[in-house]
């Protein structure tokens, strides 16, 4: 495994398992190499790590799965403009589709939830591209180079 996805991959974890601490809906968290199933009382989500946005290796992770799912990578600008590139491809997924844009050193907000499906059906066409930069400014941008520095060191 690489040492960015292991990271990701530990870090959302981590993430994931504080937003429940009051809530305690979490069964179990069963880990695989690039993602990782969590069983919650009442539904089940798989969460793939991808940390370069990978359009066509979305769209096959998220077909081969019918529950909730969620695509976990680093909140680079690359990433983020494939994603606005290709927004109705994202778009398409469903309701039951999310990714987190996720800068662990970021010293603003630390990441970037979205789902594209609700976010085009409550946005103006005119305003949605301006919208979603407005929102990854809240996050801070991160860089191969930087992640590559705080991981290896």
């Amino acid at each position: 495994m690489d040492k960015d996805v292991k990271f990701l991959g530990e870090w959302a974890v981590r993430y994931i398992k504080n937003k429940d601490v009051f809530a305690k809906k979490i069964v179990s968290i069963k880990e695989d190499d690039n993602s990782f199933v969590i069983s919650r009382k009442d539904d089940e989500q798989k969460i793939f790590i991808m940390p370069k946005l990978n359009v066509d290796e979305v769209v096959k992770k998220a077909k081969e799965y019918e529950h909730r799912k969620t695509i976990v990578c680093f909140h680079t600008k690359d990433s983020f403009e494939r994603l606005i590139k290709n927004w109705g491809i994202f778009v398409d997924l469903g309701r039951n589709f999310v990714i987190y844009f996720v800068n662990p050193f970021s010293k603003l907000d630390k990441i970037l939830s979205l789902s594209p499906y609700t976010h085009h059906l409550i946005s103006d066409k005119e305003t949605l591209e301006q919208g979603l930069k407005t929102m990854a400014e809240n996050v801070e941008f991160t860089t191969e180079e930087e992640i590559n520095k705080i991981i290896s060191s």
